[in-house]
């Protein structure tokens, strides 16, 4: 048996994040198959007290001994074939106690076993290899007492009000029971068969359990019923029983411990002028730190380069209507569209007086990367929601975070890099009804760490406050920065990216405030630093979080407050990443399974890929430096065709961030994604 070091604030820690006590996390590990043993059948193996010699007391100092219990023996005891035959109880060095004979109790399954049962033992829990696979849960197994009391009816058989929970439960547990009967006893497994039953059962968890919330609100309870805390329970309920499909039901590459990575070449074809922060090499080394964190090298951590052109369909059609106006979608495709082939670096997000757009530049094929973006998150929440992946990291570009309803979103004064709203996208998408071709989740939560307010996700989601949605940002700013809203000035509302601090950061006072329970914005100053940051998640973020007790977690994954971006607004290692991205996870399986989409947002920290071009304006004989920077290798992710043009003084920039950097920042992201996917552990 191994023992647990933990310290007691970590065990502490971890029973308050996993809802369990803090005993069961010091508990040493005890062999499960023991704990189901006929308390008859344990006793017959060992000596019969009346049979042995009693030892005389006569010396104080006479050492009594009684004879250790082999658990080792038991345990293969009840394996084949000894538990055919009494060979091994034979070969035992105690004495053999008589027992008294049982009743062989006899099944159809049973293929010749005559397990001995204890009087007070229910049938189910007996053991052997065959009765094992065909255990089957009831709702206790997933409801707690407090749910099962008020929703089962009393002693005397009145009906309570609350009954229609028990009837879904039961459904729910039922359905759960048939599928994995039948997968189990299927001989010839097919996956794509078994993926199907897995995401119909899944479909069925979340629809009931969204409707009996609804008659649970709607439902007329006595006064000493407490309705929150009754919800309470019977979300949790809900969410074991869709952890136990998942367990049960999914396979080495799809189902519980997997961890997908998600990308698309497309998002490529949006190229930036030279010299700008967000470059198309953002990709190609996202990727590579999610393979340095063993993305692609095992089942459990897919790459999956290629998204299916329907889930374009679906974006273009029917999800960035419900995202952006028509008449902003119109304006970027239009102006996309006029560009030509060879066109890079052009303002693509001016308004009507050409202001607006030095920050965000792109070329021919920016809308089709774009939408290739928000096409590939919607991939990713399906893979989430259906059970085919606990978490997923999408690796694309360009961001959205800034992107809001229409140009200048909450006033500010460009797209700072954004197209379109990727993170808000999904959220739509995971939260719209089935009947408008969503997936019909009640709640969904938006984690934005990115250094600068996500003012485009706030402007289309939190608005005015809906109920579905909580949107959460801790981003470098607040008024002693930006300056206190002044209805008469104007002048501090809007803010560029490459603004000084010293008039503000960008995209100005939208993220100072909190306007309704939906946001709650958390401004950390001039820089983001590790105390702050972890000082607004324990005490801010994870109660807000619990509050809101969302179905699924969407990360606005911005990487650019590491101490090496070249924005220079933040002061995180990579470690820190990832500490964050374990809290995020830890708030996920406590209440939605561990449900959590990561999103790439900002994060410029990536060294020069390509050879510099030599300055025409030096000397020939003259030397710029650029010949002692060090090139970031990216190996085959990196296409040929892609270019990386940047000067000298940006090169040279970027080129501490060979020590520690972008690439590393989306390692310690994936890897504790990686590491806080197991929906099977205690």
């Amino acid at each position: 048996m191994k023992k647990n070091f933990q310290s007691a604030v970590d065990v502490d820690a971890t029973a308050a994040l996993t809802d369990t006590h803090p005993m069961s996390i010091r508990t040493f590990p005890f062999p499960e198959a023991l704990l189901h043993l006929p308390f008859e059948y344990i006793l017959s193996k060992y000596p019969d007290p009346a049979k042995r010699k009693v030892k005389s007391f006569i010396e104080d100092d006479a050492e009594v001994t009684e004879p250790i219990m082999q658990l080792q023996t038991v345990l293969k005891a009840i394996l084949p074939p000894n538990c055919w035959s009494e060979t091994l109880v034979s070969s035992s060095s105690h004495p053999e106690t008589p027992v008294k004979k049982v009743q062989p109790l006899s099944l159809p399954d049973s293929k010749g076993l005559t397990p001995t049962m204890s009087p007070t033992l229910d049938v189910t829990l007996r053991i052997s290899s065959e009765s094992e696979k065909k255990n089957l849960w009831g709702i206790e197994s997933f409801a707690s007492a407090y749910l099962l009391r008020h929703i089962q009816p009393s002693s005397n058989g009145d009906i309570i009000p609350l009954h229609s929970l028990e009837e879904g439960l039961r459904k729910l547990v039922k359905s759960l029971n048939k599928v994995v009967i039948e997968s189990e006893e299927t001989v010839v497994q097919n996956l794509e068969s078994r993926k199907e039953k897995l995401a119909s059962v899944l479909v069925q968890c979340l629809t009931v359990k969204a409707q009996c919330e609804e008659n649970l609100f709607s439902t007329v309870m006595p006064d000493h019923f407490d309705r929150l805390m009754i919800l309470k329970e019977w979300r949790k309920a809900c969410e074991r029983v869709f952890k136990r499909a998942i367990v049960r039901l999914g396979h080495v590459d799809s189902g519980n411990g997997v961890t997908a990575v998600l990308s698309d070449s497309r998002c490529n074809e949006h190229i930036t002028a030279t010299g700008s922060f967000e470059r198309a090499v953002r990709i190609p080394a996202a990727v590579k730190g999610a393979k340095s964190a063993g993305v692609g090298s095992r089942p459990s951590l897919p790459l999956i380069t290629k998204i299916e052109d329907e889930y374009l369909t679906l974006a273009e059609e029917k999800i960035l209507p419900m995202t952006h106006k028509i008449s902003y979608l119109k304006r970027i495709k239009k102006k996309v569209s006029s560009l030509a082939q060879d066109a890079k670096g052009v303002p693509l997000t001016d308004d009507s007086d050409g202001e607006g757009g030095e920050d965000t530049m792109g070329s021919r094929g920016s809308y089709t990367a774009a939408v290739t973006a928000v096409a590939t998150a919607l991939k990713a929440v399906d893979m989430i929601v259906g059970g085919k992946c606990v978490n997923a990291f999408c690796a694309v570009r360009p961001p959205g975070h800034h992107a809001g309803r229409e140009l200048h979103p909450m006033n500010a004064i460009s797209n700072g890099f954004c197209l379109l709203n990727n993170v808000a996208a999904a959220a739509l998408y995971a939260a719209s009804p089935r009947s408008q071709g969503g997936l019909g989740l009640k709640r969904v939560c938006v984690i934005d760490f990115d250094v600068h307010h996500g003012n485009g996700t706030q402007d289309i989601l939190c608005s005015t406050h809906d109920p579905r949605f909580l949107y959460v940002s801790t981003h470098a700013g607040g008024s002693h920065i930006n300056g206190y809203e002044d209805d008469a000035i104007d002048d501090g509302l809007r803010r560029s990216p490459y603004t000084n601090h010293n008039e503000g950061i960008y995209p100005g006072r939208c993220g100072d405030v909190s306007p309704h329970p939906g946001v709650l914005n958390i401004p950390l100053g001039k820089k983001v630093t590790p105390s702050s940051l972890g000082t607004s998640l324990i005490c801010q973020v994870t109660p807000a979080v619990e509050k809101f007790d969302p179905e699924l977690i969407i990360i606005s994954a911005g990487f650019d407050a590491h101490v090496n971006d070249p924005l220079g607004m933040g002061g995180l290692s990579a470690e820190d990443f990832g500490t964050v991205t374990k809290v995020i996870c830890q708030m996920a399986m406590k209440s939605c399974s561990g449900r959590v989409l990561s999103i790439l947002e900002g994060g410029y920290g990536v060294p020069c890929c390509r050879p510099l071009e030599k300055d025409l304006f030096l000397p020939k004989n003259s030397s710029d430096g650029s010949q002692q920077l060090k090139l970031l290798k990216l190996g085959p992710d990196l296409p040929d065709t892609m270019e990386d043009k940047m000067d000298y003084l940006l090169a040279k920039k970027l080129d501490k961030c060979h020590q520690e950097g972008f690439v590393e920042c989306v390692k310690e992201h994936v890897r504790n994604l990686a590491a806080n996917n197991n929906l099977d552990s205690p």
